[in-house]
Formats: structure tokens, C-alpha cells, sequence
């Protein structure tokens, strides 16, 4: 096409815009625009602006994206050629018909996917199992990486969300927002498992979907330098090159390569190249037709002589970056981050097929911030996610898996090593020799000779390699690395226990330190180099540990080492604390290395000497510690537990002295303190300073919910409970006293500071056996007309024929109730006719109704739901463990078949009932016919 008809285009669509459009457009243009100019700019001018600027056609294109972000996008419809009398006819080639045999080709080539744990005739659908990666335009100052490779968890999320504005891959060849120049050559860089090539194929399929630049590219091809390394020494022209990719006529390819603009040239694992490209600068090809060596057609586009205007999407890693930069020019850096937080549970979700599974796993490993880092890598969010898998499949606890970093380990390497101990052994020892080495001389990359050092041959290797411990680097010739530092760490971990004549400590030919050594370098200010080393040698104290680790691998942890590690971390807890143990702002990094024994014995015993513990912690893993650690603390006399974000707290099981309840109220009392929802269950509380617990509690305006289930209060409690409920400062919306004792003058106190109270919203009064006198104090606070209760209830409540009586009656006369449970009650007949009456009374707001177990009799059921169908609030309805007979089973389908019944959710019927009934299933039959189908949701345990 002819340029100036896309100028023509460009000033008929702008002509198009209403004067508010118009300026809406303006401000999507970039900044390079002379901002000044287009202030008062009309379509003419913004068109000449344009189109001086990017030219016709870039220009064209850039006000199709803007005018699609406008919701505009009839405006680039070639259905507007009325308008110009012209058709934008390049955005496809004259040869559509073999544009599509192509991109068919590549959809068959590139839609499935194959995991590495997978049979030979399994695969999945790529589009099905890719997560988005998190990619970022930034530079990243040293201090910066540095401080990345140190963070973890939730922290190391934060940094990822920081470091600057995520960028699309659709917007990967867009101009540049400051400069409107737009890149030609686009480099993806990342680490090792970042998921390069995943995104590289992700890109290639979206276009031969028609999902992705259709309007930019006419042609995608894909290569990889693995498969460029052995035609190194072959002579071809880059016609030949990419000939097995395209298989079409001559013709077509002359008339591809006739428009470079309208390429893209996708090479993946530029780091993986055989042959030097950076040396190569003269005697280069401007000839696509011509034939030369193979890395002089690559150096030559690469340096843009060969093709270029042609469009360039490259992959490496960031070792190898340095080398390439002189060929390219003005590149576009993108580095992969790996998985945002987000991603990371989309790719969990996706792995399982499975929503519900998917974050069920998730929720397993963002409580562990070591688990949760490695996730953000995609080659680790695999490993884990397979052993969690694994575990499913053999009907065993995942959540066993996932406790500690060591078990994670174990199962995956159980899962990728044989089972034979000659082979095990012929490869573990030198292995693990080799990791220890490089762990004391801080080196990740090993060479073949510190391989052969360690008696580690070339069938050794391609064993290791094929078992996905090793991976071959691509920077380096002949050199090896683990496939993820922290399988360095575990392997130099598993070295201390692999040999039995302690190599390490007496091995003349060993400059690789002893444990001793291990631990007094763990205690250095400075020793992140040997810290996971360290709490894997804890994890191995485990007792199912150990034992897997004699039965795989026949090496025991020896008692003189489990001594050395008992004496150690005593030392260290001492050293830190003396005999106070805080979990405070820097987490203590020796408790995290009791938590992965997982051994109480040895626990209590290195925490023989705390007696007072305070806990302040940001996330849930330290939680997890920091109770495991409390747990098996017997000297323990004060805990004090400080969080300025704790917003949920449930203490169990505890009698309170004084010196405790003055802990927890000098929290409650902390102005900045976030505290909504206290439980205080199963507990007893007792001394002085319950009066100040209770203040505590009536000036703590962010408290929304008190749970005091089963605890025991005295007459003279309950009165300070009654004066935080009737202070104004109390906000509280929940309030539970299940199993509580409410009888006695106490009682009375209670429910005459509940009617006072104008915030209360949900009362929890189960397992209480409430007398009359009780049920007619809560009768009036139903009736009060300040009363905000939306939910009450009173389950197992042992309710008599009166309470019943009265409690319904009230019910007709309230219009905040909208859920109320009776379940576990027996009602006769006259209880069950004020029901009814109420369920009829157009004040009663019930929508949710629970009255499981209650042992209707027939006249009382029937009633019941004959009163239902004449109910238009009533959405949730819960009968379940009631035999309901015949007769009432045709009311209930009459119910559901009145147009003023509600219910959306109805929950009824047991084995019994269907044994009682001989016309149970056609009774469910007529309900399916009469109007089951108005529920959302049915629930029958038959």
C-alpha cells in the first residue's frame, strides 16, 4: 500500500472524533509529541504531528491501539472504506491462504505441552497449563539485587510488586513511552527456570491463534540455538535457515521477505550458542538469498545488515547477557521475574485441574516464606506442586509434605532418584562431596575436573542430569550446576551423615570443615551461605526423615552429631536471650531450625531454660514457629504476645494467673494495637486483674468479635462483661457464650446490658440451658426497637414448651432477625403453632431458619412447612436429621411451587426417612416436577 494512504486514513479516523474524543486521544499519545503543539491541535495537525514523528504507517497503527483503549475501534474497521475509500490491505500479505496453512502448522507444533514428569503419550494444552510471568522494564541497581537475593516470603513478594510497572507481552514491541521510538530488537532475560522459553512458545502460539500482533506481524518464526549448534560449520543462505520452518512455495517466501517490517524472528537461548556471534563484524550478509556460514548470517541479524526493519524477540539468561550486547542495537531489556504472588496460585490451580485443589496447595506453602520464594521460580513451583502431588496420589497427608523445607526435599528427591542403593550410593557420595565443597568455597559452577575429583564420571553426570539434580550450564563449556541452590545446600547437608568414616572431619584428602566448624560459622553475623545448610541438618532429626534417609540412602545421623547440634542451639538461645525467648522483629533464625525436627523431645530440651516468651510476628510461617516452639516450652511462665497488625487472636486451653492477664491487657491497651476478633475458649480466668482485662476490652474500639465459649466467668465477671457491653466505646459484633453456665442473677446482668446494647449483631447463646426466666429476658431484647441482633442462636438449648412459646411470639414482633438456629431442640405442637405464626407475620425478617435434629412429630411438621409456603423472606431452610413423612414431603413441594416461596437452599431428609417412606422417591420426583428447580441449592444425604 501506498504510504500516504495510511496518512489518509489516519486524518478521515481523527475527522471521526467528537471534539471531547479528540482530546481523549491527545493524551494517549506519547510524550515525545510536542505537548505545546497539541494543546490546541485539530485532526490536521495531530495528524501531521503523528506522521512526522513515527511515520504513515507506525503512525496508523499506534491510533488503532489508542482508539481500541477508547472503545473506538469501528474507527480502524476496514468497513469504514465508504468513508476513505480505501482498505488498510497489508495488514495481511497477498498470499492470506498460505499465511493461514502457516499458522495452522504452528498451532499443531506448539499447543501441547509436556511436563517433565510425564509418560510418553501424555501431554497437556499449552494455553491450559501457561501462567502468566511477571516481566519488568526496569534496571536494577547492585545494592538492589543484592538485597532480592536476600529477602523471602511475603517480603521478597513486596520487592518483586516494587521494582517497577509490570509490562504486557502484547505491549512488548510498543514505542517507548518517553521517546516514542518504537524497538526493533527485544531481549527477554531471566535466571535458570524463570520459564524463558515457556514465554518465547507463549508468544509464537498466541500468534498463530490470531491473538496476538496480527496487526503488526504477517509472519512469526521460531527457532531455537539449540538447534542452530550443529550447522555451525554448514554454509546456507538464511532462506535455508528457516526452510524446515517454512514449508511453502519459493514464491511466497520471495514475497515474505520482500516486507522485513512485517517479521519477527523469535530466537530462544541465545546463551545456548556453540559459536561465537560478538567476534563476527566484518564480511557480514545483507542478503537473505545469499549463502554463507551459519554464524555470520546469525551475526549479521542480529547486528540488523541482514533484514533490518525485521522485528527481533530474543531469550537468555542474565549470565550471558554481556557477551550479546555489542551486536544489538537499541534492544529493549525485559527481564522475568518468574510469578507474582497472584501467579504463583494460578499456576498451583492450573497444575491441578482444580480450583479448590489448586489453592488448597497454595495455602500450604505461602504459611512457609522459604517455599514461598522459591515458587516465584517456575521450575520450583513445579517440583513442589508434583511432590504435593505425588502424596495425593498415594492417598497420603500433603500438608506432611509441605511442614518443613526438609520434607519437601525428601519427597522429591524419593520421587526422582531409583530405587537401586548400588546406584544411589555410586552417585550420592561424590555428589554430596562435591556440594559441601562448593558451599565452603562459596562456587556454583563446577568444571568436569572437580567433578572427576569427586569420582564423578561422564555416566555419573548424565545420570545426575536425567534425575534433574544437575542442568548443564549454557555459558560456560563442560560446566555444571545445581538445578536450584538450595539442592546444593541439602546435598552438602546429607555429606555431614553420608559417610561412615565421617569424611569431613578425618579425610586427609578433605579441606571440607567438620560440623563443629559448620555451626561456629552458622553463628557469624554473616553466614547466609551455610544457614539452610544448617536447618537442613536439623530437618534430618526428624524422625521420619532419618528413617527414609537409611532406607534410601543408608547413612544414619550419629549421635555425636545430634549432640553437637543439642549443645549449639542451647548455646544460641542463651546467647540471644538468656532465659527469655523473643520472637521480635529480626526472627530468630535458631528457632526456625527447631521447628524442621519437628521433634518435641529435643525441642523441649534445648528450651529447658525459657521462662518467658514474646511473641511479635508479620507472617504466618513465624506464627507456626513461634507456637511450635511455645508449645514444647514447660519452663514457660509469661507469654506476651505484641503484633501492630494482628487482627485475629485465640487463646485455648489456658488458666490466666495475674502477671499473664497484665500482659494481654497492656496489649489490648496499645493505641495502635488492631485487635477484632478475640476467642478466649475452653479457659479459665481467674485473680485480680480481670476488672483491668475487661476495661481493656470496653476501650478497645477496633474489637468486633469476643468469644468466651466454654470459659468459665463468676457472677462478678459477668457483671464487668455487662459493663464493657452498655459502654459506648464498645463496638462489639459478635458475641459467643456457648456452653456457658447463664443461670443466676448473673444472667439477668447480661441480658439487660445486651438489650442496651445498639452494636451487637450476631449472640451465640448455644449449649446453654436456658430457663424461663432467661428466655423472657431475651424475649424483651427482640422486642426492644433498638435491637440490631441479625443472628442468634440457640442450639442445644434444651428449650421447654413455655421458652418456646414466648421466644416465638417475640418473633412476630422483631424486624432485625434474619438468622436464627434451633437445632437439637424438641418442639410440641403449641411451640411449633407461635412458630408458624410468626413465620406468617409480615414483620418477621427471618431468611435463614436451622432446626436440625428437633424430632418432629407428623402434625408438627406439617404445620411447619404449610406455614413456609405462605413465608416470601424465607431463603435458607435446614430440616436435616428429621424424619420427615409422607404427607409433609407433598406440603414441602407445594411450598416450593407457591410463587410468594423464597428458598434458594434447603437442607432436609436422612437414611432414615427413606427407609420410613415407601413414596420418598416419588415424593422427590413430584419435588423435582413441582419446583425443585427454583432452588440454587439442594442438599439430600440420601
Amino acid at each position: 500500500m501506498d504510504i500516504s494512504i495510511h496518512h489518509q486514513m489516519l486524518v478521515q479516523g481523527l475527522k471521526n472524533l467528537t471534539p471531547e474524543e479528540l482530546e481523549t486521544f491527545k493524551l494517549y499519545l506519547p510524550d515525545c509529541l510536542p505537548r505545546g503543539l497539541l494543546e490546541e491541535a485539530d485532526h490536521t495537525i495531530v495528524t501531521d504531528l503523528l506522521v512526522s514523528s513515527h511515520g504513515p504507517y507506525e503512525a496508523w497503527v499506534l491510533s488503532l491501539r489508542i482508539w481500541k483503549m477508547m472503545g473506538l475501534t469501528e474507527l480502524g474497521e476496514p468497513a469504514r472504506k465508504e468513508d476513505c475509500g480505501l482498505v488498510p490491505a497489508q495488514v495481511l500479505p497477498a498470499s492470506s491462504d498460505e499465511r493461514k496453512k502457516y499458522q495452522e502448522r504452528m498451532r499443531e507444533k506448539f499447543q501441547f505441552m509436556r511436563n517433565r514428569n510425564s509418560r510418553p503419550e501424555e501431554h497437556e494444552l499449552f494455553q491450559h497449563q501457561f501462567t502468566q510471568l511477571l516481566l519488568l522494564q526496569v534496571y536494577r541497581y547492585k545494592e538492589q539485587k543484592h538485597h532480592e537475593l536476600l529477602v523471602q516470603g511475603w517480603e521478597h513478594a513486596e520487592v518483586m510488586e516494587e521494582r517497577g510497572k509490570p509490562i504486557e507481552v502484547s505491549a512488548l514491541f510498543d514505542p517507548d513511552q518517553k521517546t516514542g521510538i518504537q524497538p526493533h530488537t527485544v531481549v527477554l532475560q531471566g535466571a535458570a527456570g524463570i520459564g524463558k522459553t515457556t514465554l518465547a512458545i507463549k508468544v509464537m502460539l498466541d500468534w498463530a491463534e490470531g491473538k496476538l500482533y496480527q496487526e503488526r506481524f504477517d509472519y512469526v518464526f521460531y527457532l531455537t540455538c539449540r538447534e542452530l549448534n550443529p550447522l555451525e560449520k554448514r554454509e546456507i543462505s538464511f532462506a535455508d535457515l528457516i526452510g524446515n520452518i517454512w514449508t511453502g512455495p519459493l514464491a511466497s517466501m520471495t514475497e515474505i521477505m520482500s516486507k522485513p517490517k512485517r517479521l519477527l524472528f523469535i530466537f530462544d537461548g541465545l546463551d545456548e550458542l556453540k559459536f561465537p556471534c560478538n567476534e563476527l563484524k566484518y564480511n557480514l550478509c545483507r542478503d537473505w538469498k545469499q549463502q554463507r556460514p551459519v554464524p555470520i548470517l546469525l551475526s549479521s541479524l542480529l547486528r540488523k545488515t541482514l533484514l533490518p526493519e525485521a522485528s527481533l524477540l530474543l531469550t537468555t539468561r542474565l549470565t550471558a547477557l554481556e557477551k550479546f550486547i555489542p551486536l544489538l542495537n537499541n534492544p529493549r531489556h525485559i527481564e522475568i521475574w518468574g510469578f507474582s504472588v497472584k501467579q504463583r496460585l494460578e499456576y498451583f490451580c492450573n497444575f491441578f485441574r482444580d480450583e479448590h485443589l489448586g489453592k488448597k496447595a497454595f495455602s500450604l506453602v505461602e504459611d512457609n516464606d522459604m517455599l514461598l520464594t522459591m515458587c516465584s521460580v517456575p521450575l520450583m513451583s513445579w517440583i513442589v506442586c508434583t511432590c504435593l502431588k505425588q502424596q495425593e496420589e498415594r492417598g497420603q497427608d500433603p500438608i506432611q509434605t509441605l511442614k518443613t523445607t526438609t520434607a519437601l526435599y525428601m519427597c522429591y528427591i524419593n520421587l526422582i532418584i531409583p530405587g537401586d542403593k548400588n546406584f544411589i550410593l555410586q552417585h550420592m557420595r561424590g555428589l554430596c562431596r562435591l556440594a559441601a565443597e562448593g558451599i565452603w568455597e562459596r562456587k556454583l559452577l563446577f568444571e568436569k575436573e572437580d567433578l572427576r575429583r569427586h569420582n564423578l564420571e561422564a555416566a555419573d553426570v548424565s545420570a545426575l542430569l536425567d534425575m534433574n539434580i544437575f542442568q548443564k550450564d549454557n555459558e560456560y563449556e563442560n560446566c555444571y550446576s545445581f538445578i536450584h541452590l538450595s539442592f546444593q545446600e541439602f546435598f552438602a547437608a546429607m555429606f555431614y551423615l553420608m559417610s561412615t568414616d565421617k569424611e569431613g572431619e578425618k579425610s586427609p584428602d578433605s579441606f571440607i570443615p567438620d560440623v563443629k566448624k559448620l555451626l561456629e560459622e552458622c553463628s557469624q553475623h554473616d553466614a547466609s551461605f551455610v544457614v539452610l545448610v544448617v536447618r537442613f541438618l536439623f530437618g534430618f532429626l526428624n524422625t521420619q526423615t532419618a528413617r527414609e534417609l537409611e532406607r534410601k540412602f543408608s547413612c544414619q545421623m550419629s549421635l555425636e552429631i545430634k549432640s553437637q547440634l543439642l549443645q549449639w542451639i542451647e548455646g544460641e538461645v542463651i546467647k540471644n536471650h538468656g532465659k527469655s525467648l523473643y520472637f521480635k522483629t529480626i526472627f530468630p533464625e535458631c528457632y526456625s531450625h527447631l521447628y524442621e525436627t519437628q521433634d518435641a523431645e529435643f525441642v523441649t530440651q534445648a528450651l529447658v531454660t525459657i521462662q518467658e516468651i514474646e511473641v511479635s510476628i508479620r507472617y504466618q510461617y513465624e506464627a507456626l514457629i513461634a507456637i511450635f516452639c511455645i508449645k514444647h516450652c514447660p519452663g514457660a511462665r509469661r507469654i506476651l504476645f505484641i503484633n501492630e497488625s494482628l487482627k485475629y487472636l485465640h487463646l485455648r486451653d489456658i488458666v490466666f494467673e495475674d502477671d499473664g492477664m497484665k500482659l494481654h491487657c497492656e496489649i489490648l491497651r496499645k493505641n495502635n494495637c488492631q485487635l477484632e476478633t478475640l476467642r478466649i475458649t475452653h479457659s479459665g480466668i481467674f485473680g485480680v486483674c480481670v476488672p483491668s482485662f475487661f476495661f481493656a476490652l470496653c476501650i478497645y474500639e477496633s474489637l468486633k468479635t469476643l468469644d468466651l465459649s466454654f470459659t468459665h466467668l463468676e457472677e462478678g465477671e459477668v457483671k464487668l462483661l455487662c459493663n464493657v457491653l452498655t459502654n459506648q466505646e464498645c463496638k462489639l459484633q459478635t458475641l459467643s457464650l456457648a456452653g456457658y453456665d447463664l443461670s443466676g442473677t448473673g444472667s439477668q446482668n447480661l441480658f439487660s446490658a445486651l438489650s442496651n446494647n445498639e452494636s451487637l449483631k450476631d449472640l451465640d447463646l448455644s449449649r446453654n440451658s436456658l430457663e424461663e426466666d432467661e428466655i423472657k429476658l431475651l424475649c424483651q431484647i427482640l422486642e426492644n426497637q433498638h435491637c440490631k441482633l441479625e443472628k442468634l442462636s440457640l442450639a442445644w438449648c434444651s428449650l421447654t414448651p413455655m421458652c418456646s412459646q414466648n421466644l416465638f411470639s417475640s418473633l412476630s414482633r422483631n424486624e432485625s432477625l434474619k438468622d436464627l438456629d434451633l437445632s437439637q431442640n424438641y418442639f410440641e405442637e403449641g411451640g411449633i403453632k407461635y412458630l408458624c405464626m410468626a413465620l406468617e407475620n409480615q414483620n418477621c425478617k427471618l431468611e435463614k431458619l436451622s432446626m436440625q435434629s428437633c424430632k418432629f412429630d407428623p402434625t408438627c411438621s406439617q404445620k411447619l412447612l404449610s406455614a413456609i409456603s405462605r413465608n416470601e423472606g424465607l431463603k435458607y431452610l435446614d430440616l436435616s436429621h428429621n424424619v420427615i413423612e409422607r404427607y409433609s414431603v407433598i406440603l414441602l413441594c407445594k411450598a416450593l411451587e407457591n410463587q410468594n416461596c423464597k428458598l434458594e437452599k434447603l437442607s432436609h431428609l436422612d437414611p432414615v426417612a427413606r427407609y420410613r417412606s415407601k413414596h420418598l422417591d416419588v415424593s422427590l420426583d413430584a419435588m423435582g416436577n413441582l419446583g425443585l428447580f427454583k432452588l440454587s441449592s439442594f442438599t439430600d444425604s440420601i
